[in-house]
């Protein structure tokens, strides 16, 4: 943000070694540490850049969405095995950003903590079969240069440990600023970093900052690096960039430099502000017309305008949209997220339908807690309009009566209903009268 990984003796021994294997292996797959998953179907394999489009293992063009971290020194747990896996089945997600802030408490002051919580996600992110950014998360230092040697040696180490594994994607400077352009200092810095990644690793994507906080992708598109599977990243923030900056994308791209906006909020550049949420729209489709891929800022429980979470939400997913800010649950609606939200329970009545001979009273109970039931008895369907049911209701006449229960963050309960059918309540009354012949009409009052 802007301002900011022999033959019975044989066949008895035989069969005692394989008892013996098998015993092994409950074992093993018994322990915690074994989290291997079934790979899903938005895992493409190994990538790789065709002209201007990240395309998958069989060169399918495909697009990856997901949510960038805050700092780990800040927000690392929210960052975890749970809460991946939760984004990934209930959103859609298929890359996680590890953002490693360098100054401000990061790596060049702490390197072997951050280190280690990059090397945690990174492997939750493989045994769940998604895509993970590295990045080296520049700000306050302004130029890559000024600690390349850790760069690069942070580098080759997860080259080394992670290079084997098609999920790892390096974004190698986060967002040059403060004057420092690509010609002079960007490029120079990513010839030097790149070769030594490239010496370990030669196929998993490199990602490369630009000038202006990563905003001039159409500066570096003029002068392009000269390696195979790099990109470049754009960043932006709806509420401070706007069509020019869609623009740069477009001269970029169509000079066949692959684009990768490894950061966006719905906010200003500050974080905060907003949400703008009809120009995020615009942000949004254009990437999905363009099939670039994303990460969005920043999934942690901050109390600015970019977070997705509500402060004090769950560090390990299970969120329901009661739990998301605004930006949270734009975010998801755009990633394809499935809803979370859970639903009321519907009322319960105290009487069967049926039919009675007299009148009676029938009462609505919900086995939720401060929820609301709105009801109707003349065969309607309820809305939340209705009445609000507060006492027993008396039921004189055949009745139908519909009800369905509400409650603030979760989803309207189903309609449910009953039918009341009340008999005639005076007894039919035999009359008993002399039996006579008449041979014209005659008028005969019955009295009861």
């Amino acid at each position: 943000m802007f301002s900011k990984i022999k033959k019975i003796n044989f066949f008895k021994k035989t069969f005692s070694f394989l008892i013996a294997v098998v015993m092994m292996l409950f074992t093993v797959l018994g322990t915690n540490t074994y989290k291997a998953e079934a790979a899903t179907t938005s895992f493409g394999g190994q990538l790789k850049v065709v002209g201007s489009q990240l395309c998958d293992s069989n060169g399918k063009p495909i697009q990856l969405k997901g949510m960038s971290s805050h700092g780990l020194q800040w927000y690392v747990n929210f960052v975890n095995y749970d809460s991946m896996k939760f984004l990934r089945d209930k959103w859609g997600v298929n890359v996680i950003r590890a953002a490693m802030y360098t100054n401000e408490g990061g790596y060049i002051s702490n390197p072997s903590s951050q280190k280690e919580k990059i090397k945690k996600i990174v492997q939750d992110a493989i045994d769940l079969n998604m895509y993970v950014i590295i990045d080296w998360h520049i700000l306050s230092d302004n130029n890559p240069n000024t600690y390349k040697e850790q760069a690069k040696s942070f580098f080759q180490e997860m080259a080394e440990e992670y290079g084997k594994y098609s999920n790892v994607i390096y974004e190698i400077c986060n967002e040059p600023n403060g004057g420092t352009n690509w010609a002079n200092d960007i490029k120079p810095y990513a010839n030097y970093i790149i070769p030594a990644i490239r010496a370990i690793d030669p196929n998993n994507i490199i990602i490369v900052g630009t000038s202006t906080w990563s905003q001039d992708v159409d500066i570096a598109a003029d002068n392009p690096l000269r390696y195979s599977n790099i990109m470049y990243t754009c960043h932006f923030y709806a509420g401070t960039h706007t069509q020019s900056l869609r623009d740069k994308i477009n001269y970029a791209m169509s000079k066949g430099i692959a684009i990768f906006v490894t950061e966006w909020g719905t906010s200003d550049a500050s974080g905060n502000g907003g949400p703008y949420l009809d120009e995020s729209q615009k942000w949004v489709d254009f990437m999905a017309s363009k099939n670039i891929s994303w990460t969005n800022w920043a999934l942690c429980d901050k109390s600015e305008a970019s977070a997705a979470l509500k402060s004090g939400s769950s560090t390990t997913g299970g969120w329901t949209d009661s739990d998301l800010t605004t930006s949270g649950l734009f975010v998801k609606k755009s990633i394809g997220g499935s809803n979370t939200t859970s639903q009321t329970s519907a009322p319960t009545f105290s009487l069967q339908s049926g039919t009675y001979d007299s009148a009676q009273t029938v009462t609505l109970t919900s086995s939720d807690n401060d929820s609301v039931i709105h009801y109707t008895t003349d065969g309607t369907t309820p809305t939340s309009s209705s009445p609000v049911y507060t006492s027993p209701i008396t039921i004189s006449k055949t009745t139908t009566v519909k009800a369905f229960t509400t409650k603030t963050g979760m989803t309207d309960s189903n309609i449910t209903s009953a039918v009341y059918t009340i008999s005639n309540t005076d007894p039919v009354k035999q009359v008993s009268a002399p039996t006579f012949s008449y041979n014209q009409e005659h008028t005969i009052q019955l009295k009861l």
